[in-house]
């Protein structure tokens, strides 16, 4: 999620990344160091990566400039807008690309991210566009959306938009946006003031442009609407318009509900999974369910947090939502809240749902999804 790039299972694809030591950062042939200023910018750029830039490390913040860093936790947009856990410049291995003049005294500089296999083929990750400027003596990296001109911003007290130029939003689409924000509010007693910030595309190319990508391989999947949230920046990232109310429940409520298992489900439950409702899911589910037959255990992926049937659909958002669903049935917010307080599924389905075993806990699913998909 609303489809999520988050639905895409890529973790065979991470497990092999993360066991990649960060080696020499390589040169691509052809790329220019002749001249003085590109020398000091190959020698500033291969120090940033250096630093292991990631939300867990502090170092690579000072090579960026002061503008962005009083907006922005984590200023390098391309860093977990691929996986939210992992950073994109250590997920693979760097080959810098180019080094050339921008506009407005700017340098852009190119990076393709990726690996080979053992019959010397190249695995792409992504390649990533930053921006240098020199002021006073010093090169400092810029973030797109302070470069690219481009790049419209819509500002409301609650959150600031960055998109293409020329990208109609509806104004009814904002409006309930700032009423879903103040409803959440209120329901779950926020008093914390924050501004989220929305990177918003109609497609995978104009969001990743104002990234500052120019492929990753999340885009490749060819979702029509994929989001992410990076609650660090309050940041929410989307391919379309459907996945906000997805991703905006993340960056409210997820920092509230820190133990419980059901945060894609919150999120399914207010804001829909793939463009779709969680009603519209629950019936694909169903269907599909009552296709595939019996041998489906509902309580195992559920714990298993993984059940690939296409890039349309993600069950476990949906099988969570039905559980969110229940519990605003039966008692409404408070008893959401109710349902969140427990820690894992074992003591969702035996405290809450008085529920024992695997095969009572399946057949309960199963039957309240049906109830639900045949309303």
């Amino acid at each position: 999620m609303t489809t999520s790039i988050k639905n895409i299972n890529f973790s065979f694809i991470f497990v092999l990344i993360s066991k990649l030591c960060f080696g020499q950062i390589e040169l691509n042939p052809g790329i220019d160091t002749s001249s003085v200023a590109h020398k000091d910018i190959l020698k500033f750029w291969t120090e940033y990566l250096e630093s292991r830039p990631s939300k867990g490390s502090t170092a690579y913040l000072d090579f960026w400039n002061e503008d962005i860093r009083s907006n922005l936790k984590q200023p390098d947009l391309t860093l977990h807008a691929i996986n939210t856990e992992n950073s994109t410049l250590l997920m693979a291995y760097p080959t810098i690309l180019s080094i050339l003049p921008y506009k407005n005294n700017f340098y852009q500089i190119k990076t393709a991210m990726g690996w080979s296999d053992t019959t010397s083929h190249i695995k792409l990750l992504a390649i990533v566009n930053h921006y240098v400027k020199k002021t006073d003596d010093k090169y400092k990296l810029y973030a797109p959306i302070e470069v690219e001109e481009n790049i419209e911003v819509i500002d409301y007290n609650d959150f600031r938009i960055y998109t293409v130029t020329g990208t109609v939003i509806p104004q009814e689409t904002l409006d309930e946006l700032i009423a879903f924000i103040r409803k959440l509010k209120s329901d779950f007693n926020i008093r914390e003031q924050k501004k989220m910030i929305v990177i918003y595309g109609k497609t995978h190319k104009e969001t990743d442009t104002i990234l500052g990508f120019d492929f990753n391989l999340m885009s490749s999947t060819n979702n029509p609407s994929s989001g992410i949230s990076d609650l660090s920046n309050n940041l929410i990232v989307l391919n379309g318009l459907s996945p906000i109310f997805h991703e905006t429940t993340h960056i409210y409520l997820n920092p509230i509900f820190t133990e419980t298992p059901l945060l894609e489900g919150l999120a399914t439950f207010y804001g829909g999974s793939m463009g779709k409702t969680l009603t519209e899911n629950i019936k694909y589910l169903y269907n599909h369910v009552s296709t595939a037959g019996k041998d489906v255990n509902l309580y195992g992926i559920l714990e298993e947090s993984y059940y690939y049937v296409d890039n349309s659909h993600n069950p476990i958002y949906t099988l969570q939502g039905l559980l969110i669903q229940m519990a605003h049935d039966k008692g409404g917010v408070e008893e959401v809240k109710n349902l969140l307080s427990y820690p894992d599924f074992d003591a969702i389905f035996r405290k809450y749902f008085n529920l024992e075993g695997e095969k009572q806990i399946d057949a309960f699913i199963r039957e309240e999804l049906r109830k639900r998909a045949m309303k």
